[in-house]
């Protein structure tokens, strides 16, 4: 068994300087390189983010650049779910007609994008179909839709297959951002799916309406974003999301740990971190300089096991597993106590958890369902487990679960790596899974509020990028989608389906849903509104337009 020992190593404090050189490089950036005026004096906020961005492409980006698109881009509704309202964005309003099965959207005079292109109807719909077309990344919120019908530069129908939430879905935090037409032109290509526009938005170029327009794209360093001065918002003295000391300029650093990001925040270097050691958020808090924001979250931490690889595709061998973790230690030293015990897949506070889906922890009955399994002495081999290298939270309770698999006869060998090189091994799974991880653990957040996401991304087979336990079950898979379907007209109906669904899971246990997060940001005192910046819909993003900065 290897087991990772917490500390301040060597290689933290070399990254601690580097870190700061790359810091100090980026304000010359942002003196010389945007603003070509050395004299004027702008805002500035640097978020420290523990992960690389990923893609930059609005129509199938779906992991980790959900921190700074929706700032570039917007949807036609934001949703703000411990409130259950909308926010309108590009859409100012709509209705809803037929019993759920048709949509009317109002769009937004005078909003344009950062190419000066009016937003329409039409530019709406293109958007949708694009990411509809495509099939990738969140596509799948779209299945209702049977057609979208412009039927002025002002106005767009969608019409439905069946019922659907399609506010929540119009709200989404993936697949439902609009962008400008004109992409195929400055991309050179044929059509919206020529690969020309996705390599045009790889590229770091981007086609948004939102109060920020993308200026410097190096995903695996940092991203920076510059107010755009024309958005629509600005110029409403009573709009929700925004705020009249906003940043003039917002960057994105990533950070890969989070020691260095406590201490780059406490020596000023950078505004907010994402991740602190959270054993000292009592310190922090009683630091003058400092704000510290505790909200709700949707987030939760599961560990995905490989049910195709032996012998793990033994649901005894697995339910061993799910009762030999430490729930309440893992809350405790990994979290610090920030977290809830999951219970399901669906995270505490959603619509569709049930608190009545948690496994006990209980050795004796983990060896007992070992033994069952053919395995009284325990497994001849070690099982790999992957974690985000970096990530605190993660390393701890990784730590946490190799130990406590050790005393049921369960040897693992933990193995940080970077979330691209995770998601490249995982990614094999599906053709050849005894060459893949064991056990990966992997966070999920909403891609819109309802059970469906995280019960067809993460289990569903036609779910081959994230379904990364490589399960299958065609119960399962029909209750989810008839769940869905039913969503629309019949919640009570469909959240029956839900749970029944959820309790195969319990059963099958493909995952063991760890903890859900209770949110932590930690600020300066000279960034107001934190606390209002931040939206369980859109985990991990910060509203940067929200902001107040104080100099």
């Amino acid at each position: 068994m290897r087991i990772l020992k917490y500390g301040v190593s060597r290689t933290v404090l070399i990254s601690i300087v580097i870190a700061i050189i790359v810091i100090a490089s980026v304000v010359g950036y942002y003196i010389f390189a945007i603003m070509g005026q050395p004299q004027v004096k702008r805002s500035m906020v640097i978020f420290a983010s523990i992960s690389e961005m990923t893609t930059a492409d609005p129509s199938t980006e779906f992991s980790n650049s959900i921190r700074w698109l929706p700032l570039v881009y917007e949807p036609l509704l934001w949703y703000d779910p411990l409130k259950d309202e909308f926010i309108p964005a590009l859409a100012e309003r709509y209705e809803s007609k037929d019993e759920g099965r048709t949509w009317v959207f109002y769009i937004r005079r005078g909003a344009k994008f950062h190419d000066g292109t009016p937003v329409t109807a039409y530019a709406v719909k293109l958007s949708i179909e694009r990411t509809i077309a495509l099939g990738q990344g969140a596509a799948f919120i779209w299945s209702p839709v049977e057609e979208i019908e412009v039927v002025d530069d002002y106005t767009v129908v969608f019409r439905l297959k069946y019922p659907a939430p399609l506010d929540k879905i119009a709200a989404s935090a993936y697949g439902a951002y609009i962008f400008s037409p004109k992409v195929v032109e400055l991309a050179g290509a044929k059509n919206l799916t020529d690969p020309k526009v996705a390599e045009w938005f790889n590229r770091g170029n981007d086609a948004g309406s939102g109060p920020y327009r993308l200026a410097k794209w190096e995903p695996e360093t940092e991203v920076i974003l510059e107010k755009w001065p024309d958005w629509w918002g600005w110029k409403l003295p009573d709009y929700p999301l925004k705020s009249d000391k906003a940043p003039d300029i917002y960057i994105l650093k990533i950070i890969k740990d989070a020691v260095t990001q406590e201490r780059l925040l406490l020596a000023g270097d950078i505004d907010v971190a994402q991740y602190v050691p959270l054993e000292d958020i009592e310190k922090l808090k009683s630091d003058p300089r400092l704000k510290v924001v505790v909200k709700p979250s949707f987030q939760n931490l599961l560990m995905l096991i490989n049910t195709k690889k032996p012998p793990l595709d033994n649901i005894l061998v697995r339910r061993a597993i799910a009762h030999a973790i430490p729930y309440e230690d893992i809350v405790k030293i990994a979290r610090s106590g920030l977290a809830r015990i999951a219970s399901g897949p669906i995270p505490y506070g959603m619509w569709g958890h049930f608190d009545n889906l948690t496994y006990t922890y209980n050795l004796d009955l983990a060896k007992k369902l070992l033994a069952e399994a053919g395995y009284p002495n325990g497994i001849d081999r070690t099982l790999l487990l992957v974690y985000t290298a970096g990530d605190i939270y993660e390393k701890r309770t990784a730590e946490l679960i190799a130990i406590n698999l050790a005393k049921i006869g369960i040897n693992v060998e933990i193995r940080p790596m970077s979330w691209e090189e995770q998601w490249a091994l995982a990614q094999r799974g599906w053709e050849d899974p005894e060459a893949v991880q064991d056990l990966f653990l992997f966070y999920w957040w909403p891609t819109y509020i309802t059970p469906f996401d995280f019960l067809y991304n993460m289990f569903h087979s036609d779910s081959k990028a994230f379904n990364l336990c490589y399960y299958e079950n065609p119960e399962f898979e029909k209750l989810i989608i008839e769940a869905s379907i039913l969503e629309g007209y019949d919640e009570a109906k469909a959240l029956e389906l839900y749970y029944k669904a959820q309790k195969i899971l319990y059963e099958d246990v493909p995952a063991v849903p760890l903890w859900d997060m209770i949110y932590v940001e930690v600020g300066s005192k000279r960034v107001g509104n934190l606390d209002k910046a931040i939206n369980p819909a859109y985990p991990t993003a910060i509203f940067a337009q929200v902001l107040s900065i104080e100099e």
